[in-house]
């Protein structure tokens, strides 16, 4: 009987234990975690509201004997930066990779896509950073130090900047029907690699920019609208509004931003509405 008695206190006492712990464990403060990989940030692409220079591009690489058209490099080959007009190399400098995007989104996902990626500017590609190693008469000598893909002759070079990976505070409060709250309000106009479909982990461009006030480390909620248009999105008014997920901004443009879904509850489709919490 005693035994009995004992053997009941003792999962009382680990109950309320257990108990304890949760209240403290839900007490805590959520702790801020980066809302995205350096590969991803530094992989993003962006919609540039002006084109950019491309005086500085890679003219070609090492073993090339053949001079294949369609040469290709990554990490750790070596390739030769090539001028249009007066750079100056340096050892040591660095450069970040660039090519146009705009052959990307030759898939429409919804109508007017193509007119509305053209007035929000041009589509740029990520492509790798490379170093300088050498500085020749014919031009500088650099070796590929990171690789988002493959880097072909004729991608173009800016002097590298680094992007920092903005803080994202994961929470458990989320209201999947949460009515809109008034704050600034856009849509999704493409996503890297040009997707039908988004989700978790998944980068994505929006009709809002650093002119509209946003910023890196922002969260916008994700919900269900119709399709973009020109006039901009359509949104209804005669049903419960469904949110679908959330974003985190990674970097701003002056017309658009790059965002990564840190939550989705369901497929997001390209052209669905997003608005500041």
């Amino acid at each position: 009987m005693s035994r009995r008695i004992f053997s009941l206190v003792g999962v009382f006492l680990l109950l309320g234990a257990a108990m304890a712990l949760a209240q403290e464990a839900s007490n805590t403060p959520a702790t801020p975690v980066p809302a995205a990989s350096d590969y991803d940030i530094n992989c993003s692409g962006f919609i540039s509201g002006a084109k950019l220079p491309m005086d500085t591009y890679v003219l070609d690489g090492v073993d090339n004997e053949f001079h294949a058209p369609l040469r290709q490099y990554t990490g750790g080959d070596y390739v030769f930066l090539g001028q249009r007009a007066g750079t100056n190399f340096a050892v040591g400098a660095e450069y970040s990779l660039f090519r146009p995007g705009s052959e990307t989104f030759r898939t429409t996902r919804y109508d007017g896509e193509h007119r509305y990626l053209r007035s929000l500017g041009t589509p740029y590609v990520d492509v790798g950073r490379v170093k300088v190693t050498q500085v020749t008469a014919q031009g500088a000598i650099a070796q590929v130090t990171f690789a988002c893909g493959a880097v072909y002759p004729g991608d173009f070079a800016m002097p590298y900047k680094p992007r920092e990976v903005p803080q994202y505070t994961p929470t458990n409060d989320f209201d999947r029907f949460a009515p809109a709250n008034g704050k600034k309000r856009g849509g999704i106009v493409a996503g890297r690699n040009n997707p039908a479909i988004i989700s978790k982990g998944s980068i994505a461009y929006i009709n809002l920019g650093a002119s509209d006030g946003v910023q890196a480390g922002q969260v916008y909620r994700i919900f269900h609208a119709e399709p973009l248009v020109m006039g901009g999105l359509m949104y209804y008014t005669d049903r419960p509004r469904e949110s679908m997920g959330e974003m985190v901004i990674l970097s701003t443009q002056e017309k658009s931003s790059v965002g990564i879904v840190v939550r989705s509850l369901r497929d997001i489709n390209i052209g669905e509405g997003v608005e500041l919490e």
